[in-house]
């Protein structure tokens, strides 16, 4: 209210002023100089006009219908072509200026400059759309013509994107608004899709399970929105998927594409299931086709030698552990284990390393790393308790899964095999009581009691 405020006081002001200096009998001011006073308090007393129309119209009006702040380029072009009416009347009205003259000279000069500047002012009155309409804001994406990019900036002229490239493009108003563009605002979810082809051999309900997951999986996907995966059709050797997500961030569309696709690769290589491709020739020989031959190989063998827990085991018996089609791989940040959830197995880390989170109150928090050569899930395998934290690859992981099945068929052959396992993974808990208080203590030389008829109840031993 002050830019008001201030221009009709100086106003009433000028107004007093001038009727006191005509109404006294003074000489010492002349006439053009009264003439020049009251040219200033129109001026005045127009500024005030005008600043109170520009609030009504844009501060309530326009916000009212619009249910947004009116542009700043509308409100200047408002007060320039208001301001230049009522220089021009206090100039031919109070000052008595022969303005016939300019104003033909000023129609002839503006047909000139209109016709010198047609681009820039194109341009300039498409920005003025632009700012009216505000399809787009600032940090939406936009796709015009063969660029994408993020809205940095929007003026009177131009409008500036950045692209994935972290490079800036101008593109003239005038452009915008002639030919179609697609937006993709900020705050709203828009859906993407990824698309991959699986071997006819496997059931599509399972490839729709593997890609949802690896979907959700993905920190960039929206929750709000269940990812979903459909067949799109059927070619030589293959069947074509889709998988669909949704997300707000359109610039992270591509990195979080090549990211479901790997996510994709590595679930399909946990199960065994090769990238299907075109076969155009007869295989007269019945051949074993090895989807892990890039991956290192490492020696397992060695690795359940130095784990204490399958002390009680021979050679023979370990070399079937070994043996068993448990290897899985894992991509970084990928959860192996989930905090809660039922399992029967364990896991045995041969390259990598992995983080244990724990759940707390300001969200999963990290209190351990695994290393190669360690283990973790033990009393899962052996108990069937529910998995105790999550366990998240932190690199490129491979494991050796021990389930359930592989071990229970060496338990039903030796059954003192139950026995000696009960007694090594009560010496790991024993470890552990040095750092607990009593309480604990007690509750755990409870547990190691009723651990050997745990495992003999998990795996229906007599």
């Amino acid at each position: 209210m002050k830019k008001i405020i201030w221009p009709m006081a100086f106003s009433l002001a000028g107004f007093s002023a001038f009727l006191v200096l005509r109404v006294s009998s003074a000489g010492f001011i002349h006439e053009d100089g009264l003439r020049y006073l009251l040219a200033f308090c129109y001026a005045c007393l127009g500024m005030a006009v005008v600043r109170g129309c520009s609030f009504l119209c844009f501060n309530i009006l326009y916000f009212k219908r619009i249910r947004r702040e009116a542009p700043g380029l509308l409100r200047i072009m408002f007060s320039l072509f208001a301001y230049g009416i009522i220089l021009t009347l206090i100039c031919g009205l109070v000052l008595e200026y022969n303005i016939t003259g300019l104003l033909a000279t000023s129609a002839v000069l503006s047909v000139v400059i209109g016709l010198a500047l047609q681009d820039t002012l194109g341009n300039f009155f498409a920005g003025v759309s632009l700012h009216i309409e505000q399809p787009f804001k600032i940090k939406d994406s936009i796709k015009f013509r063969d660029h994408t990019g993020e809205v940095q900036a929007v003026s009177w002229r131009t409008t500036t994107i950045r692209t994935s490239d972290n490079t800036f493009l101008k593109f003239p108003n005038a452009l915008l608004a002639h030919d179609p563009i697609e937006i993709f605002p900020y705050d709203r979810l828009h859906r993407h899709s990824v698309s991959f082809s699986a071997p006819c051999s496997v059931s599509p309900q399972t490839v729709i399970n593997i890609a949802k997951k690896a979907a959700s999986s993905i920190s960039n996907v929206s929750y709000e929105v269940e990812p979903k995966a459909r067949i799109t059709g059927f070619s030589d050797s293959s069947i074509n998927y889709e998988a669909l997500f949704w997300m707000k961030d359109y610039m992270k569309v591509n990195d979080t594409s090549a990211e479901l696709r790997e996510r994709i690769w590595y679930a399909f290589y946990r199960e065994n299931i090769r990238m299907p491709f075109p076969t155009r020739h007869v295989l007269l020989d019945r051949m074993k086709v090895e989807c892990r031959e890039s991956v290192p190989k490492v020696d397992y063998r060695c690795v359940v030698e130095g784990i204490d827990v399958f002390a009680p085991l021979s050679s023979t018996e370990k070399e079937a552990l070994v043996a068993s089609d448990g290897i899985r791989v894992y991509a970084p940040g990928e959860c192996m284990v989930r905090c809660g959830e039922a399992g029967d197995s364990m896991f045995i880390i041969g390259r990598g390393h992995a983080e244990v989170r724990a759940p707390s109150s300001g969200g999963p928090s990290t209190v351990a790393l695994i290393e190669a050569g360690s283990f973790f899930g033990e009393m899962s395998l052996f108990s069937g308790e529910p998995r105790s934290a999550d366990v998240v690859a932190a690199e490129e992981v491979e494991v050796l899964e021990i389930r359930k099945s592989c071990l229970q068929k060496l338990l039903i052959e030796n059954a003192k095999l139950a026995e000696a396992f009960s007694e090594k993974v009560s010496e790991r808990l024993g470890t552990l009581q040095k750092h607990a208080d009593s309480t604990r203590q007690e509750e755990i030389k409870v547990e190691q009691g009723r651990l050997l008829e745990r495992i003999k109840r998990f795996f229906n031993l007599s």
